[in-house]
């Protein structure tokens, strides 16, 4: 991805994480920075070099993909490389979306703020280290290092080692924007929904997410520190009432986050389906054919729409 626009450096989290474009991620964040920040870092640049550039890695590697092959067992779309030029192609009309409207754009990094564990610091004084307040205030306001701080160390570390592994994270928003859409505002039963679905142990999650279950706690407070993360995007500029209004961020920033959607069925079901049918996404009709063709099970030819039955399929 194009380098961040920005005068201020980060610390304490990889900038290889932050500008990732697919998988694997194994850093302290647990795939909770992974990726969405160089996205909107190139959504927000003033010339359209990063976007273009993007566009065109898509296009070539769904080339790439579908090229045919002797002896190939099934479509290129269907491949895991077609799959993911698919959804590659998608997030550049999610970034184009974003270039073109700015406070969506804004929305989106400020929900994005609390999941951070990397800290903003002055190019101009790089070795200042934070006060003690300005230490608690950053705690107080993430959710990561919030976690760390009241609970064992060696707990949460093991925790988001799982987390990256499972996409715990953006599972998370995932709920989070399913639980928005169904109760219509911020409220503890939405909050309860996300806790239901994501101590559920089914097949919908990744292979490995009943290793999670062993930490419930951490599970239901990790839920609840989001939450209360929520009115402060409210605060930004959001309406109190308009739960529609502050869906779209939560999607967007779980298609960004996630290191490979192609596997995960609920950033599909509850994120992306909705924003390819959001007209204001303005998706390019070569890119809903791209996940029809990728994604048949999802995508019926017949209308382009997503079949209802996507939720009860485990994706991968």
């Amino acid at each position: 991805m194009e380098a961040r626009m920005t005068s201020v450096e980060r610390t304490g989290h990889s900038t290889n994480c932050e500008q990732a474009e697919k998988p694997p991620c194994a850093c302290a964040c647990g795939g909770a920075e992974h990726g969405w920040q160089g996205a909107l870092s190139i959504a927000a640049a003033s010339s359209p070099t990063g976007l273009d550039r993007f566009r065109r890695a898509a296009d070539k590697a769904w080339e790439q993909a579908t090229r045919a092959r002797p002896g190939q067992r099934k479509p290129g779309g269907e491949t895991a490389e077609g799959q993911h030029a698919a959804i590659k192609s998608f997030i550049a009309d999610v970034i184009k979306w974003l270039r073109c409207d700015q406070s969506l754009r804004d929305d989106t990094k400020r929900l994005g703020e609390p999941f951070r564990i990397s800290r903003d610091r002055d190019p101009d004084k790089p070795r200042r280290k934070p006060t003690p307040e300005e230490e608690r205030e950053f705690i107080e306001k993430h959710v990561i290092p919030r976690l760390r701080d009241e609970y064992d160390e060696a707990k949460i570390n093991a925790f988001q080692k799982q987390a990256a592994k499972v996409h715990f994270w953006c599972e998370l928003l995932a709920q989070t924007a399913h639980a928005l859409s169904e109760s219509k505002r911020i409220c503890d039963e939405a909050k309860s929904a996300v806790v239901a679905a994501l101590t559920r142990d089914d097949d919908q999650h990744l292979d490995g997410w009943a290793k999670l279950l062993k930490e419930r706690v951490v599970i239901e407070r990790a839920v609840s520190l989001v939450f209360e993360q929520l009115p402060r995007l409210v605060t930004g500029g959001v309406a109190v009432g308009d739960v529609f209004r502050l869906i779209w961020p939560v999607r967007v920033l779980a298609v960004l986050m996630c290191r490979e959607p192609r596997r995960h069925w609920a950033v599909r079901r509850y994120c992306i389906e909705p924003i390819v049918e959001h007209g204001s996404a303005e998706i390019r009709q070569k890119v809903k054919d791209r996940l029809r063709e990728a994604f048949p099970a999802d995508w019926p030819a017949a209308d382009g729409g997503v079949s209802s039955d996507l939720g009860e399929r485990r994706a991968g």
